[in-house]
């Protein structure tokens, strides 16, 4: 009897590049192993998962067949855009009988503990015994993912600091003007109007600082380096033992106001309002862009690295990256999380003697040989070597590499905190990589109810769009900063206090 949930809706799909791609620290080319568990027939498994970009070829994959083969399974992935993959988890979830394998992408949202209050998934906490591969990943990433302290989902882990962190600039552009580069967020503005005066990009084309609307407080994106320069939490904090949350802090309007100037300055592009995420990416990758804020992994200097891309409009172009921006008092900081992107939930309508092959799988594919595989394929077909850490890779493997896609079909990524550190970078650049990603733990901010989950949030998903709106308005000078505070406050009266009632009541019982 197939066994139905109720459709939920989710809430926005997480941004992040490289959706499945793990990174490489391995110190020696791998050898195939002897895969997961064996048993006598392959065990079928119906997965469904984002697609991270262009399909796969599905026909003849080798990578696939290699898998396949050392892992003792039958693959079939269902995959889906992201703009649709909300609508998928529900229509998933109404038959969830059709699935093995399911990626929640919003992880432990109320979403996902709604469908295990429904008993829609198994309690995977049984299985999870011996992982060896599973157990790297960290305690803070398993206790932010539980629900009633029981695993229903395996987190896919992921580094540990934001995806947009840090700042990458044109050192090219730096050099023709004689510039050094900029370390404070007063340096940075500077820099940014030069870029704007001067125009290298020329015929007026010149976007110093690249950005999108947002539907958040924050107005638009890729601004959180900024926004750690000038003190704001990463979401909540607590002060003097009371929560806060950013918009209720004096240093978000003082964001504002720098937000608002750097528009008047031209920092921004004059369809910024209106842009989507991907077409703020297109104008990046054009070489037409100053700066954005991005990760380590924009340093790649490899032919798959956006540098390289971006070289194709602009031969000259060479990245630099700012690793924290600093504010007036010195301090900068960089977000820090659970570290996971998704959650793997097995439906409950999949049969029990198949979980544990499931889970078997996983494991397997986060594999320090299947991290190596993930990255390089087959060697002597995908690639030419894998060696501490490194891709050797021609043309024509590149190719096939891209068309195959072997990382794909290793399905769980293996703890590396080393994530964003590119594996087909050169050596001195994955050096630098990571000391920029060591220097993190430092200026780290937490967000003291990241896991916890507000069911007045939950239920009403746009409680900050009246906010998000006068915000707007006013750092575009259509509005007024008197405007923005009565938003603040009625949102403090409608939701906020509520919001940050519950969100407290489970912090204390959590640390109890």
């Amino acid at each position: 009897m197939k066994r139905k949930f109720a459709m939920a809706p989710l809430a926005a799909a997480i941004l992040i590049a490289g959706v499945l791609t793990g990174c490489g620290s391995s110190e020696n080319d791998k050898k195939p192993s002897t895969g997961a568990s064996v048993s006598s027939e392959p065990t079928n498994l119906k997965v469904l998962l984002i697609q991270p970009g262009d399909p796969p070829k599905l026909d003849l994959n080798k990578a696939k067949e290699d898998i396949e083969k050392r892992g003792n399974v039958k693959l079939e992935l269902e995959l889906a855009i992201e703009d649709v993959y909300k609508d998928k988890i529900s229509l998933a979830m109404a038959n969830s009988s059709t699935y093995d394998l399911i990626l929640f992408d919003n992880g432990k949202d109320s979403v996902f503990a709604n469908y295990v209050k429904q008993g829609a998934f198994h309690d995977l906490t049984p299985y999870l015994k011996d992982k060896k591969n599973l157990s790297l990943i960290p305690e803070i990433t398993w206790t932010q993912t539980k629900v009633d302290n029981k695993v229903y989902g395996i987190p896919r882990p992921r580094q540990m600091y934001g995806a947009q962190g840090n700042i990458a600039i044109r050192k090219d552009w730096l050099d023709k003007y004689g510039l050094k580069t900029p370390e404070t967020l007063s340096e940075f503005n500077q820099v940014m109007k030069t870029f704007k005066e001067k125009d290298p990009a020329g015929g007026g084309k010149t976007v110093p600082i690249v950005t999108y609307p947002t539907n958040s407080y924050t107005v638009f994106g890729w601004l959180a380096p900024v926004q750690f320069a000038l003190g704001m939490p990463n979401g909540w904090k607590i002060e003097n033992g009371a929560p806060k949350y950013a918009i209720q802090t004096p240093e978000y309007l003082t964001y504002l106001d720098w937000v608002k100037q750097a528009w008047a300055d031209g920092l921004f592009d004059k369809n910024a309002p209106v842009l989507k995420s991907s077409q703020a990416q297109a104008q990046y990758l054009q070489g037409i862009v100053g700066s954005r804020a991005t990760n380590v992994s924009e340093l790649n200097d490899s032919p798959n690295g956006n540098m390289a891309q971006i070289r194709k409009a602009d031969p000259n172009t060479n990245l630099e990256l700012i690793p924290v921006l600093k504010g007036p008092d010195g301090k900068g900081g960089i977000q820090k999380s659970g570290g996971y992107y998704g959650l793997w939930a097995i439906p409950s309508t999949t049969p029990k003697d198949k979980v544990q092959k499931i889970v078997d799988y996983l494991d397997f594919t986060a594999s320090e040989e299947n991290q190596a595989y993930s990255q390089a394929g087959i060697i002597g077909m995908h690639s030419t070597s894998y060696k501490d850490g490194k891709v050797e890779q021609s043309p024509e493997q590149i190719k096939l590499y891209k068309e195959e896609q072997p990382n794909l079909w290793a399905l769980e990524n293996r703890y590396d905190p080393y994530l964003y550190v590119k594996s087909d970078a050169s050596a001195p650049v994955r050096q630098i990589m990571k000391n920029i990603t060591d220097s993190f733990e430092k200026v780290a901010v937490v967000n003291p109810f990241d896991g916890l989950i507000s069911e007045t949030n939950a239920k009403n998903p746009d409680n900050l769009k009246k906010l998000s709106t006068a915000a707007l308005k006013y750092v575009i000078g259509e509005g007024t900063l008197d405007t923005v505070k009565a938003e603040i406050e009625g949102w403090e009266k409608t939701y906020g206090n509520q919001i940050a009632k519950e969100y407290m009541e489970q912090y204390n019982a959590q640390k109890k």
